[in-house]
């Protein structure tokens, strides 16, 4: 499964912060972001020492003034008192000194030392989480919303820098991690963005702002792509399970926690999960891409059918085919498929179109001649056969790709000992094919003629043939 990560997304609230100047030191973005007016603990935190209560009023009294060199005196004033009080008087135990040393560091902008102190005050006034938390999450906003409009300039070095601050002052929201992990995943650092979208998982742990859930949930699929595609199926199966218990319907989760249950071997876990994918009718990539869902049913298909569940890789294969009436792999498959099943009322019509559309192929013609064997029609089973025998050559598609405008179709085309009813050898004469390319409604945007030398048995001759024009999806061929 390669799957492209969600994009990201930022929370709504972010832009209603006052973004600040784009050269500020990230000291000013952060103490700019405080509110201007002093909001007194409301927690029942009490000082209980002289050097603390003039802590907090140095606080007070920097946010009220309106003389920024004033301002920056005076928190140095508040720290140092605070700083004395905890390592000359006993007060280390006191969670208003750490308090109150916390909203300082945070109106100086310091992130670390505002982390730092804010986490022992919680620790010890438990009381005060939810305050602490808002204080955090001002200078939180103002980093994430700086770190966007980073961005939106094309500097994403810059943008990072901020969100890994960010993720380091307030860690109850998913959305910093998010947006590291994203940034990380585009410089081409999976292991490092996989672990950040595990991170924002584990922050999210109790968030209710729906645009936050949608960024948990996000995460935790990002989280498993990332897993999958680096072939560590534990972690990725840990991942969706995860994200399948939160958007428990989602159908490309499901594809990617089936894919890492086959990674690890575990067939019978992953079997039902594809059977809901194949009711569903597969499901195209998260992100877009180049994929589709006849490409899923396909994978599902074959892994059903490696299994020997064979009637539920025929419904995928089926599901695949009428999705895409000329995908030759989806009828292929699917005629293999009722061959092994021995149901030849339906593998006569599936190998019907297949022949239709490769009429050259060898095994696509025998399909159709063991389809007439099956439905006891013995006259076509004969004159199948006899058509086997006279095959000049089988020709065997080795490629098909698309482009925007264009498509190209690559084969190899084998001569064989074509012989008429009665084994008289049938000598070897070259032949011209017509190949057309098709529109997913089956209608021909372009064709090219492609000669086909004599070949003697077991001698080997390349084919090309190029398309030209919009919306080409499939092809087939026909003798000229």
């Amino acid at each position: 499964m390669k799957a492209k990560i969600a994009p990201a997304l930022l929370l709504a609230a972010v832009s209603t912060i006052p973004a600040a100047a784009q050269q500020a030191p990230l000291s000013d973005r952060v103490a700019k972001a405080m509110p201007a007016a002093y909001e007194a603990p409301n927690c029942g935190l009490k000082s209980n020492h002289f050097k603390v209560s003039s802590g907090a009023t140095y606080l007070k009294t920097a946010i009220e003034t309106d003389i920024p060199e004033n301002r920056s005196r005076i928190l140095e004033s508040g720290e140092k008192v605070l700083l004395e009080a905890i390592t000359q008087n006993d007060q280390g135990k006191n969670p208003a000194a750490w308090y109150h040393l916390g909203r300082i560091y945070l109106h100086q902008g310091d992130l670390y030392g505002a982390d730092s102190a804010l986490t022992r005050a919680e620790q010890m006034a438990p009381a005060c989480a939810k305050e602490i938390a808002n204080h955090r999450r001002n200078g939180w906003v103002a980093l994430i919303r700086a770190g966007s409009e980073f961005e939106e300039q094309k500097r994403p070095d810059s943008a990072l820098a901020l969100y890994h601050q960010a993720t380091v002052i307030y860690r109850k929201s998913p959305v910093a991690f998010y947006q590291v992990a994203a940034l990380m995943n585009d410089r081409g650092q999976p292991d490092s963005a996989a672990e950040y979208f595990g991170r924002a998982v584990t922050a999210a742990q109790g968030v209710t702002d729906t645009t936050e859930i949608k960024v948990r949930d996000r995460s935790a699929f990002n989280q498993g792509v990332l897993l999958l595609n680096a072939k560590k199926y534990d972690g990725a199966v840990k991942a969706f399970e995860q994200y399948l218990q939160w958007v428990p319907n989602d159908i490309e989760g499901k594809r990617g926690l089936a894919s890492a249950y086959r990674g690890l071997g575990q067939a019978d876990k992953a079997q039902p999960l594809e059977q809901q994918i194949v009711a569903a009718g597969g499901a195209a990539p998260a992100g877009g891409g180049a994929a589709s869902p006849a490409d899923d049913l396909m994978s599902i298909g074959v892994n059903l059918y490696n299994d020997k569940k064979y009637a539920e890789a025929a419904a995928a294969f089926d599901k695949a085919a009428t999705a895409e009436p000329y995908n030759r792999d989806a009828l292929s498959n699917l005629s293999n498929t009722y061959l092994a099943l021995k149901d030849g009322a339906k593998l006569l019509p599936v190998a019907q179109r297949l022949a239709a559309i490769e009429p050259m192929n060898e095994n696509a013609q025998k399909l159709v001649g063991e389809g007439y064997k099956q439905t006891n029609k013995v006259d076509d089973a004969v004159k199948t056969a006899e058509k086997v025998l006279a095959l000049p050559v089988d020709v065997s598609i080795t490629d098909f790709t698309t482009a925007a405008g264009s498509a190209e179709v690559t084969a190899t085309a084998t001569g064989r000992k074509a012989q008429t009813p009665t084994g008289k050898a049938i000598p070897a004469a070259p032949v011209t094919l017509v190949f057309e390319f098709l529109d997913a409604k089956g209608g021909v945007v372009a064709s090219q003629e492609v000669p086909v030398p004599a070949l003697e048995a077991g001698a080997s001759h390349a084919i090309k043939a190029v398309g030209k024009g919009p919306g080409i999806a499939a092809w087939r061929y026909k003798k000229k």
